[in-house]
């Protein structure tokens, strides 16, 4: 199952990290699966099935069959593929809008807790202000590092 978990990687272009984040669950359980070390739980199955609506559950579990249960495909639809029946495109639909409320839901929480940080920052009173900066060292920046969210990062040093 793990290389048919890899193949599912590759062809959606997907990392292990995005992979799990993708489905909700840790990222050291896709990478014991990965591994070799763990067999998925029937948990990690439902969460992959549900968030690939159109992945063919026996060729996960079983490798018999196609990738894709709609018209037989392993990609994206092409110029010449036939046309989807009504059943296809109302699933689609479906699994569209799941991803649009899971994005909104996304972009809620990530709003809120700007909001709940925006909230606890707060600027001192003159008579705190005067102080807070009248007690401060001369600081000199060190070091600055740029994390990204493929989980890469890129630090700078300034030169003296």
């Amino acid at each position: 199952m793990k290389d048919r978990l890899i193949q599912l990687l590759d062809l959606e272009q997907l990392t292990p990290s995005k992979f799990a984040d993708l489905i909700g669950v840790q990222r050291s359980s896709i990478s014991h699966v990965l591994s070799g070390r763990n067999n998925p739980s029937f948990d990690f199955l439902q969460k992959t099935l549900r968030s690939f609506p159109g992945l063919n559950a026996e060729w996960l579990m079983l490798g018999k069959g196609k990738m894709y249960e709609h018209m037989g495909q392993t990609g994206p639809a092409t110029l010449f593929d036939s046309a989807p029946s009504a059943k296809e495109t109302d699933n689609r639909f479906e699994a569209e809008a799941g991803a649009e409320d899971r994005q909104e839901r996304e972009d809620r929480f990530l709003q809120g807790g700007k909001k709940e940080v925006e909230e606890q920052v707060q600027q001192p009173a003159g008579d705190q202000a005067s102080e807070i900066q009248g007690n401060q060292t001369a600081k000199r920046i060190v070091k600055v590092m740029i994390l990204y969210d493929d989980d890469t990062f890129r630090s700078f040093e300034p030169s003296l």
